[in-house]
């Protein structure tokens, strides 16, 4: 009886092959667990940066109060963003308008003045050819 012989465990191209995919996969399970981990922590992570910022800007605003009591000077807010609230843009007062109004007018008249002489002018000097 001839006995059988197992074949040898030297590693053909679909075990290579095999083997490469499951590296890849191990590798991207890895990267697909930091990137689980990043989602998880980025709501803390952003808390706690808006809380140092908060944080800053009191201690900032603390720090200038005292100064601001003890300098003659007041202090200017105009460029400063922490002040209040942006103050709404002017808008343009009723007489402002009225002459607005009124210039415009007088323009309107000045032009028609100025088409009705030409015309009179240009038939005076074409018109009686």
């Amino acid at each position: 009886m001839a006995s059988r012989r197992r074949p040898s465990k030297s590693s053909t191209p679909l075990d290579d092959r095999q083997r490469k995919l499951m590296e890849e996969q191990e590798k991207l399970r890895a990267k697909m667990d930091q990137l689980n981990r990043m989602i998880e922590e980025a709501p803390k992570i952003k808390e706690a940066k808006v809380r140092a910022r908060r944080d800053e800007i009191l201690s900032d605003r603390a720090t200038r109060a005292v100064h601001r009591l003890n300098s003659t000077t007041l202090a200017d807010h105009r460029y400063d963003p922490i002040s209040a609230p942006r103050r709404p843009r002017r808008g343009t007062l009723k007489a402002e308008r009225r002459q607005a109004r009124l210039i415009f007018c007088l323009w309107v008249i000045l032009l028609g003045a100025l088409v009705i002489f030409l015309l009179s002018y240009w038939h005076r000097l074409f018109g009686t050819m």
